[in-house]
């Protein structure tokens, strides 16, 4: 039994240094002595009983220092790297990016409790995220506890006691024949303008669209490969942006579909625009693998980055917004304004349009590379074959 300087007695393990400082020891479950000090004794007890209910539990005494953020590395490296797809390495990054600006990634494993995530899901809530992405987050902050559990840094599994936001439901966006129209006829004027419009006659995901090469299309048979997704971006914190490619989202993304009559006008018409600035600017063109031969590109070769088509969007819907309220003004009615969207709404348009065309969900499915989950609601998904008679019946482009 331990005493403090005027002889009391303190309990098994405590005493009182010559400092005034009170000490604790014991020796934990991996056979190491654990010492702790403190002023106040009622506190050091609280953290003395605390060490030796988790050293029985087999905790590991190294989870009392490791933050949030260091687990994750850790958890990627053990269980991710080299397991699976870099592309889905790339994606974890992606979805735990949220907890770097949130104070949870720099506090300890053992402190984290189920109130810290639960801060960060409604942060997320407020701050416009959507339920899957909220939902995936929630998963992979779930796996991560159990594997921690599993390595005896913690005893329970903090997500457990997380309540997800309400799910809202919201309708995918899509243009009108008439925001189309309206969009297409100020974008000509912009170096995006073929990008928007082979996003809008085939439906492929803009990364889908920006990643395509040359030697994807097949003029001859009427055929195009999407097999790879183009991005912007930084992998590691300690990395500057870069290009790079992944493989397409699903399984279902990769895929080969007929060359629509409309997509193949615009790709020839890409192609000659392309040929003119190779001569044009010839010392300047660059072309350095992995990203030569590639379909959309800069004026001098380079491959074009999501953000910059992003931004293109709104510069038109701006421009397209301000003609047409000059124009409402001229002749005496209410403007019909533009309401902003994302790149991914040509690929909501290109569905719209062969629904509202009556082409089958069986047709629509494969051709766009929707996933099972995607389309369940709509599919007889023993049929996955694509009739292409049916897609060249419809414009997508109209007459622009």
């Amino acid at each position: 039994m331990g005493k403090d300087l005027n002889g009391r007695e303190l309990g098994n393990g405590i005493s009182q240094r010559a400092d005034g400082n009170y000490m604790a020891r014991f020796v934990d479950c991996y056979k190491k002595r654990q010492t702790f000090y403190g002023r106040d004794l009622k506190e050091l007890r609280r953290k003395l009983e605390k060490a030796k209910y988790e050293s029985q539990q087999g905790i590991n005494s190294l989870g009392g220092s490791i933050i949030l953020l260091e687990w994750f590395e850790e958890f990627l490296q053990l269980y991710k790297v080299d397991k699976v797809k870099d592309t889905t390495v790339y994606r974890i990054r992606q979805t735990f990016s949220p907890c770097k600006k949130n104070r949870i990634s720099m506090m300890k494993l053992q402190d984290i409790r189920a109130i810290h995530v639960q801060q960060l899901v409604n942060e997320m809530d407020e701050n416009g995220f959507s339920y899957g992405t909220i939902r995936t987050l929630k998963y992979l902050l779930s796996e991560m506890f159990k594997k921690a559990i599993g390595n005896g840094y913690i005893v329970i599994n903090p997500c457990d006691a997380v309540v997800m936001p309400r799910k809202v439901t919201y309708e995918p966006r899509f243009l009108t024949e008439q925001e189309q129209e309206m969009f297409l006829e100020v974008a000509k004027e912009y170096s995006h303008y073929d990008i928007f419009c082979a996003a809008l006659s085939f439906g492929g995901r803009i990364g889908e669209v920006l990643g395509l090469k040359w030697g994807d299309i097949d003029f001859q048979r009427k055929k195009m490969h999407i097999q790879r997704t183009l991005h912007y971006s930084r992998v590691n914190d300690d990395e500057p942006c870069h290009f790079f490619f992944t493989s397409p989202k699903t399984e279902t993304s990769d895929r080969e579909i007929p060359l629509l009559p409309e997509t193949e006008a615009i790709l020839k018409r890409v192609h000659k625009k392309q040929l003119r600035n190779r001569m044009l600017y010839a010392s300047q063109w660059k072309e350095e693998a992995p990203f030569d031969d590639m379909v959309f590109t800069t004026q001098k070769g380079m491959p074009i980055r999501y953000g910059d088509v992003n931004r293109t969007i709104k510069s038109v819907i701006v421009k397209a917004n301000l003609q047409e309220e000059e124009l409402a003004k001229i002749e005496g009615r209410e403007p019909f304004i533009l309401k902003p969207f994302s790149p991914h709404c040509f690929r909501h348009t290109f569905v719209t349009r062969c629904k509202k065309n009556g082409v089958p969900y069986e047709t629509i499915q494969p051709y766009v590379g929707h996933s099972e989950k995607e389309m369940t609601a709509y599919y007889n998904h023993e049929k996955q074959e694509i009739d292409v008679s049916t897609l060249n019946k419809i414009s997508f482009l109209g007459v622009v």
